[in-house]
């Protein structure tokens, strides 16, 4: 999770995002970074492999970020 350090690290500055982020809260849970600012939360999977879920490559979390928009935007269209 070395490179994803970095990432984090550079998500918790004002400097990364393009509007005003105002305060950003940094929440984890087991997979997933999660970037809480003014009026956006970004969410970043971790790379982990947990045995149930592979989330260790690029190509992997983007695979399963696009599923995730996929159905979560079947019941919460506005906010996905």
């Amino acid at each position: 999770m070395t490179d994803q350090t970095q990432v984090v690290k550079a998500l918790m500055t004002p400097e990364a995002y393009e509007d005003n982020p105002g305060s950003i809260e940094l929440v984890q849970t087991h997979i997933s970074f999660v970037f809480l600012t003014k009026n956006f939360v970004y969410k970043m999977k971790k790379a982990v492999n947990l045995g149930f879920l592979d989330f260790t490559s690029l190509e992997k979390r983007r695979f399963f970020c696009e599923k995730e928009l996929e159905l979560n935007r079947r019941l919460c269209r506005d906010m996905y």
